[in-house]
């Protein structure tokens, strides 16, 4: 497991090479198209309902908490295209109280160097107001072998505070988007990458209250060998083969 501190400075402009493309699909938030701001159990689940191609899973986790955390799509605001992801704490007073999105597994070239991030920003009607309790934008990035249960290297790992770190300037503002991104180094033996994103709040006391908008998330490096690859199909450790004994 490796835990990286956010990466605040622009890496060089040669991720933006015409031989780098985004292996993320479905980063646009896009689809399922919706008219205004909608909920992921509405209708506005961007995994469509686990079955990708750019997301599998889309979901709310929240026990034992006053106040409630939702999530989904909207055409109110976004950074390219028509449509962003949202995500909203409402009075929320209890930590681990998050909003959880992952993406498919994504064939990535071995040994290189690939960019993870997301777009976000705040909304100035609708603020993140922490009353003592903090919320974090985490991200998680997995790789796997051939055959994707099969994970190997390490885990990274990635923090960022919402909108910012206390009694600092926030990093996400309304009056325009930022870029939260990680940069990594897949594996020699990595053929998949999958991530999770998590918008989650902190152990601290008190309630936090507010909205963000997400959009363009990424994963920006050189074209994995195989596209379109996807994982090889799990061997049923029931099966046998043979003559059975008499």
């Amino acid at each position: 497991m490796r835990f990286l501190l956010p990466i605040l400075l622009i890496w060089g402009s040669a991720v933006f090479a015409a031989d780098f493309v985004n292996v993320q699909r479905d980063g646009g938030f896009e689809t399922p198209v919706v008219t205004g701001r909608t909920q992921v159990d509405q209708g506005a689940d961007p995994s469509n309902h686990g079955k990708g191609p750019g997301w599998i899973l889309m979901q709310i986790q929240q026990t034992g908490s006053s106040g409630k955390v939702t999530a989904g799509l909207t055409n109110e605001v976004a950074r390219t295209g028509k449509q962003s992801l949202w995500v909203r704490f409402d009075h929320v007073n209890g930590a681990y109280q998050s909003a959880v999105l992952i993406s498919n597994f994504m064939p990535v070239t071995s040994g290189t160097d690939y960019q993870i991030g997301i777009w976000g920003r705040t909304d100035a009607k609708d603020m993140i107001d922490s009353k003592g309790r903090s919320a974090y934008l985490k991200l998680q990035v997995d790789y796997f072998a051939r055959d994707a249960n099969q994970s190997v290297g390490e885990t990274f790992f990635a923090v960022q505070p919402l909108p910012g770190s206390k009694d600092h300037d926030p990093f996400f503002k309304p009056d325009g988007w930022k870029r939260f991104y990680l940069r990594v180094t897949t594996p020699p033996d990595a053929v998949f990458a999958q991530i999770t994103w998590r918008w989650e709040t902190g152990s601290d006391p008190g309630e936090i209250n507010g909205i963000m908008y997400f959009d363009d998330a990424e994963m920006i490096g050189p074209e994995p060998p195989v596209p379109n690859m996807t994982p090889a199909p799990v061997q049923d450790e029931t099966t046998t083969t043979g003559t059975a004994a008499q």
